[in-house]
Order: C-alpha cells, then structure tokens, then sequence
C-alpha cells in the first residue's frame, strides 16, 4: 500500500481529504452539499479530471481522484475557493471555512485503490450516520452497486460526476455485487483502513457530531 509522496504526477491518482477549520460544518443544508456538487462539476469543466469516488460528511469530504495535465492544487483550489466565498457570504461568516490545506496521498496501486474507495463509502456507517452505506444521500456508492438508479437530484450529479470502471474492473463477473460483497462484507480490513487513517491524519475526532 502507498505512502504520501509528492503532490503532483500527470496521471496520478490521489485520496484527498479537506476538513472544517476547528471542526465547523460545510453543509449547513441541502443547497450547501448541491453548490459543492456544482463546484467540482465547474472545476472539472475547467481542469479535466477522473472522479472514482466521492462522500460529503458534515464537516470534511473524502474523494479519490485522479489528474491528468493539471496539478492536483490547481484543481482543489478550483473547487474550495469558490465554495467558501459562498458559505461565507450566504452565512455571513469571516474567516477560513477549510482548515488550512487540504490533505491527499498519492494512491500507487490497485490495491490501495480498492481499499481507499471501500473506506470513502464506509465513511458515513462508521460515523453511525447510516447502517448501510446506500442509505447514504452524499455519497458515490450507489452508482457502484444500484445501477444508477438514483431519485434524488444530489445523487444523481454525484452519479454522473463519478467513473465506476476502474473500479469495477478489478472484479469479474456480477462486478458490482462483488464489490458490494468487498466493502460491506464481514472480512477484516483494519490495518488497510488504519494506514489510510494515518496517511489522511484523519481519527474519531473528525467524525460529525
């Protein structure tokens, strides 16, 4: 499994991370979670990239994605700078809403891939937001498992923003059931999800309230 290197490869595949300075929420309501939703939609027109995965918790975010010819900076500077001018303006708030950088880590194989998608949609279920991760509104999992099925506006841009094939690919047959079985089934992945937790600088401390 990787460890974080440097910040930019053309190509490259990375897990990113961005929290809410001194825990404060992002999403205060519906429209918050759509308006970013535009933003990544606004940065990809922008700057073309891949979105594997994608999950909005209260107060941080988790998704994988992979560059092309952009720097990776470039791109989150694209998608925060612009949601944090709204929250603050909407909410009449000073300050900075993301604490400080964000954080990434360079994803250098499959196998770590894997892994980094299963503990984004497991980001919810562990914070006892849900039981079940397609229970979960803001999140890419559903495409992965439901056919695209979804009903929900929200869902249905995080759908069309996220490329399941990568992922799927590494399973053969009923691809998406066996990825169902990966992420919700009862064998162990505590020390994968502990190096992912170490590498994102990520502890319970950062589940929502």
């Amino acid at each position: 499994m990787s460890r974080p290197k440097r910040e930019w490869y053309p190509g490259a595949t990375y897990h990113v991370m961005s929290r809410g300075n001194r825990r404060t929420v992002l999403y205060k309501d519906a429209s918050d979670y759509m308006r970013f939703i535009e933003c990544i939609v606004r940065a990809r027109e922008l700057y073309p990239f891949k979105l594997h995965s994608l999950c909005l918790m209260t107060n941080h975010f988790h998704m994988a994605i992979e560059t092309q010819n952009i720097e990776l900076w470039k791109i989150m500077q694209r998608i925060l700078h612009p949601y944090s001018m709204d929250f603050n303006h909407k909410y009449n708030f000073t300050g900075h809403l993301f604490e400080s950088r964000y954080t990434s880590c360079l994803v250098e194989d499959e196998r770590y891939f894997l892994e980094v998608s299963r503990y984004i949609h497991l980001n919810p279920v562990k914070a006892r937001m849900v039981r079940e991760p397609l229970d979960y509104e803001y999140s890419s999992y559903g495409k992965f498992v439901s056919n695209g099925s979804a009903k929900k506006k929200s869902t249905k841009l995080i759908e069309e923003l996220v490329e399941t094939d990568r992922v799927l690919g590494v399973f053969h047959n009923n691809s998406s059931e066996q990825y169902r079985m990966f992420v919700e089934g009862k064998i162990s992945h505590a020390e994968q999800e502990m190096l992912i937790q170490k590498d994102m600088k990520e502890d319970d401390m950062w589940l929502p309230w």
